[in-house]
């Protein structure tokens, strides 16, 4: 199948196009609409019939940071949690995710409130930056509620990795499986808009090596979330170019994969610890 260019820019290769008229559009070209993206000429001559959403602000050549809602919050929520945590040392025991508590006790909760501690002012402040920085622009192209499920599965699927692959015993918290589970969805987004993603990718891969080399790090938290992002952006990004109906039926059917996945792994992990600790 022979390479398509956007029908603006004649020199730049595509794989996106107007779900309306079907022209290749560039990441440059794309707008925002209700169901997918539009090409400048659609919306144009639309008028104001159409709702004009953001432009997408993946931009070629460089990241835009346009402080989306959700990352604003997450930001302020993890700070503040911080804040309390270093005045009421018992919130970490209460909080933390921990495989074999939640295998006996059915804390489960723990698997998402542990996103929201951090070990240090320098943890916190790499994760932070990584979501604002990234997840902003995740967030323009995906919206605020899909942005928001990804962020909590991601988080979620961090924490069952590491249950199945960590010590039982072992305390995790941070929000970097979340945050991983970003730069997947950045990486997968970016790279199905014919976008440079050497930038994410080393940053990804520069995580993961510090990740396997340094003691203490949770490195299969990071995993997990990598892959939860990744497969949702994928989903989000196969079914936009579906049409009518058929776009939320796969988008619904891909969500609830992953999630089922994720429940699937947490339980048999939870029966494993239970048979081994009981």
């Amino acid at each position: 199948m022979a390479s398509q260019t956007c029908y603006r820019h004649t020199t730049r290769v595509t794989g996106a196009s107007c779900t309306r008229c079907s022209r290749p559009i560039c990441p440059d070209c794309m707008i925002e609409a209700p169901v997918g993206h539009h090409c400048p000429t659609c919306v144009h001559e639309a008028g104001p019939e159409v709702r004009k959403a953001k432009k997408v602000v993946f931009a070629r050549g460089g990241i835009t940071v346009a402080g989306g809602v959700v990352c604003t919050a997450l930001v302020v929520v993890n700070v503040v949690v911080f804040l309390l945590d270093a005045s009421q040392p018992t919130l970490f025991a209460r909080f933390a995710d921990n495989a074999l508590l939640v295998a006996r006790n059915g804390e489960y909760y723990r698997m998402v409130t542990a996103a929201f501690f951090h070990a240090g002012l320098l943890h916190l402040a790499f994760n932070m930056f990584g979501l604002y920085l990234f997840g902003s622009q995740v967030e323009a192209v995906v919206g605020l509620p899909r942005f928001s499920t990804l962020y909590g599965l991601a988080a979620v699927g961090g924490s069952a990795c590491s249950h199945f692959f960590g010590p039982p015993f072992q305390y995790s918290i941070g929000a970097s499986g979340a945050v991983f589970g970003i730069f997947g969805a950045y990486f997968v987004i970016a790279r199905s808009r014919g976008m440079d993603v050497s930038q994410v990718g080393g940053l990804i891969l520069i995580n993961l090596f510090i990740g396997a080399v340094v003691p203490q790090i949770d490195n299969a938290a990071h995993v997990g979330g990598l892959l939860t992002g990744a497969a949702l952006a994928a989903v989000h990004e196969w079914s936009g170019r579906q049409r009518g109906s058929i776009r939320y039926a796969a988008e619904a059917a891909g969500l609830l994969a992953v999630a089922a996945v994720i429940v699937v792994a947490t339980l048999v992990r939870r029966h494993q610890l239970q048979n081994v600790f009981a």
